[in-house]
């Protein structure tokens, strides 16, 4: 079915729009393009090939299809990186694109990015997510692997502050991936390469426009936690990620990427601007009909600012399990609640388990 619908397309379009008129008509997430192979799409977790009346993608042609899709602008700085991120309308559809190297030849990836933000109730996420919006400063983080989820999150807290109250946003992404509509605050969008040079630069030049709530895509570095924690400090709400896989793992990640003789300052520091963290993997359904997300979120109290302050950062998880009123989570309760109520297979739930024990433990027999 999926090969005829492109193939009924291909008469009217060249190959890539009909590709993409698919993948938008579908709702599909995430689209593959690379040598040797067929093109393919990612549906429900899993790799299908696209290999009816199409030709295996050649060099020449998956040079041809992400020259397509970005600007000469941003070809030179692929060439010069090796890497580029970008993102592009197509019909009324947004997308976030990758484009890469492998084996000296080109690679894009591409995600359907959704029309509308979704709200924090669209997401079905705990009332808390909707209370953190509420804080006047500090630091919140949504943490995860790649393809966990952490943008769209990310975007519909945002936009439950754009629609509530009145505060001047400034977001600073790699690329822009949804588009925030001035509501109550005002929003501004930056993106790397197009609107500011890099993350560090766009932050220096964000503290002297005097917002309320900053967003940047991302703490890569030492410099960046830096920028990130002294904004919190001096009065804004900044919003960010990390690539860590639970809430204990941020902070000690945090700490650990300055020298040691600066550790315990940032200890103080984080102890003081910390929010919360929110941390979450996207799981496929045993049935095979999409995804479930699981979180684990850490809201700091002042058992979990002691902890900080004082290295003890072990106990954090336990700290988690019995401050639920407060509404935090480990991992651990989504996902012995998806096993037992079937919604995914308990292999999959082991493996993304910080305490596979736990788990063993506790499901249901």
């Amino acid at each position: 079915m999926l090969n005829s619908m492109i193939n009924s397309m291909i008469i009217e379009y060249p190959q890539r729009d009909a590709l993409l008129g698919v993948i938008i008509d579908n709702k599909w997430s995430d689209f593959y393009y690379t040598v040797g192979t067929y093109p393919a799409i990612k549906i429900s977790g899993e790799i299908i090939f696209v290999d009816e009346g199409i030709d295996i993608i050649t060099p020449v042609a998956a040079r041809d299809f992400a020259q397509s899709l970005i600007t000469t602008d941003q070809h030179e700085k692929l060439l010069e990186t090796k890497n580029l991120d970008f993102s592009f309308q197509f019909q009324d559809s947004r997308f976030r694109g990758n484009v890469s190297f492998q084996n000296g030849y080109y690679m894009t990836v591409l995600r359907l990015l959704s029309q509308n933000i979704p709200s924090i109730r669209d997401l079905n996420l705990p009332i808390i997510y909707q209370d953190i919006t509420k804080t006047g400063q500090g630091l919140i983080l949504v943490t995860g692997p790649t393809g966990s989820g952490k943008s769209t999150t990310l975007a519909a807290m945002i936009n439950e502050i754009n629609t509530n109250y009145a505060k001047h946003i400034i977001t600073i992404e790699d690329p822009i991936e949804y588009i925030h509509m001035h509501k109550k605050s005002i929003v501004e969008q930056k993106e790397i390469g197009r609107d500011v040079p890099n993350y560090n630069t766009a932050l220096i030049w964000a503290m002297r426009q005097n917002p309320q709530v900053i967003l940047f895509g991302e703490m890569r570095d030492m410099h960046e936690i830096e920028m990130a924690l002294k904004l919190a400090e001096t009065g804004h709400l900044v919003f960010s990620t990390l690539h860590t896989r639970s809430a204990y793992q941020t902070i000690s990640r945090i700490i650990d990427a300055f020298p040691s003789g600066q550790q315990n300052q940032i200890r103080l520091q984080l102890a003081d601007t910390l929010v919360a963290v929110f941390s979450q993997r996207l799981l496929k359904k045993s049935d095979g009909s999409g995804m479930k997300l699981a979180k684990e979120i850490l809201i700091k109290n002042t058992a979990i600012s002691h902890l900080i302050r004082e290295n003890e950062l072990h106990q954090i998880p336990s700290i988690m399990q019995t401050s639920s009123r407060e509404g935090m989570q480990i991992i651990e309760h989504d996902l012995l609640q998806f096993i037992n109520d079937g919604d995914i297979t308990l292999e999959e739930g082991l493996k993304y388990a910080n305490m596979p024990k736990f788990i063993k433990e506790n499901v249901n027999s």
